[in-house]
């Protein structure tokens, strides 16, 4: 189970809205730790790297629990993700390989993804894109990263202005859409690739004691950043250099802004682009 280090954390042993802070993440700090360790001891794991909170906890208590651990992070050489992967995997003390992106390769890339998936999403095929060129490179058959963690923690900017009742509903329809769509996608994409894929934040029992918190506790006030709670557990484990603002993976990747450039030279949008693709898959 992960400790305190002892140090102040801002809202730790405080109390918000009626719930011990420090009490709630110590329990989701212990049961991602059982999750994290059920997927990966003893074994050699690669995980889908951005840079950010959410693949950085899992990465580091990975290194806890597993032989090897190794960093994947896809992207275009200056793109927000590469450049803090680069920075933050030395402070994690793990191997990172870097997995570049170019223009030329992004019709070749996003045909293979559709012909794998069937999917003809734009959203789906944008966001993805990085976890599939993972897929596919990567050495370990063991993959993790940190899927699931904005719907159970309130990650996403649209859950700021909702009430508390309608707070949950939308993170209960994500965590569904997830379930429903993003998970079938990326397990065609793992079973291609002959990896298997693993979701510490979609454990029953972290997700259970997520459902059971406070809307209001989840969702942070408007001047404040997301996932509190898990912030807290990276400042427990000394990992709060791993807090930084986090852009979604087709932007972090530099994805999006290349296709963009791609579209604008072919008169097209995105959408029209991504259907001409599927239609001569």
């Amino acid at each position: 189970m992960p400790r305190s280090n002892g140090k102040s954390t801002g809202l730790k042993g405080k109390f918000r809205h009626g719930v011990a802070m420090s009490e709630l993440s110590t329990q989701v700090a212990a049961l991602l730790d059982g999750a994290v360790g059920r997927l990966t001891v003893g074994k050699e794991v690669a995980v889908a790297f951005s840079g950010g909170l959410d693949s950085g906890l899992v990465a580091a208590l990975a290194a806890r629990h597993a032989a090897r651990v190794t960093l994947y992070t896809a992207g275009f050489p200056a793109s927000p993700d590469v450049r803090a992967a680069r920075e933050l995997a030395p402070k994690l003390g793990l191997e990172l390989q870097v997995l570049p992106l170019t223009e030329t390769d992004l019709i070749p890339l996003l045909r293979d993804e559709i012909a794998v998936t069937g999917t003809a999403s734009p959203l789906v095929l944008a966001f993805e894109l990085p976890l599939f060129l993972v897929l596919r490179e990567c050495r370990e058959r063991t993959v993790i990263g940190g899927q699931g963690s904005d719907e159970i923690f309130g990650g996403y900017a649209k859950y700021r202005k909702l009430d508390n009742l309608a707070l949950r509903e939308s993170m209960a329809a994500d965590l569904e859409r997830l379930m429903a769509e993003t998970r079938p996608h990326e397990a065609k994409v793992a079973a291609h690739f002959g990896r298997d894929l693993g979701y510490p934040y979609l454990d029953r029992g972290l997700v259970d004691l997520l459902r059971q918190t406070p809307a209001a506790v989840l969702r942070p006030p408007d001047d404040d950043r997301p996932k509190r709670v898990l912030r807290d557990v990276a400042a427990d484990l000394n990992l709060s250099f791993l807090d930084r603002p986090k852009k979604a993976a087709q932007y972090g990747s530099g994805f999006m802004d290349a296709v963009h450039r791609i579209c604008r030279v072919r008169g097209i949008t995105y959408n029209e682009f991504v259907a001409e693709l599927v239609q001569h898959r």
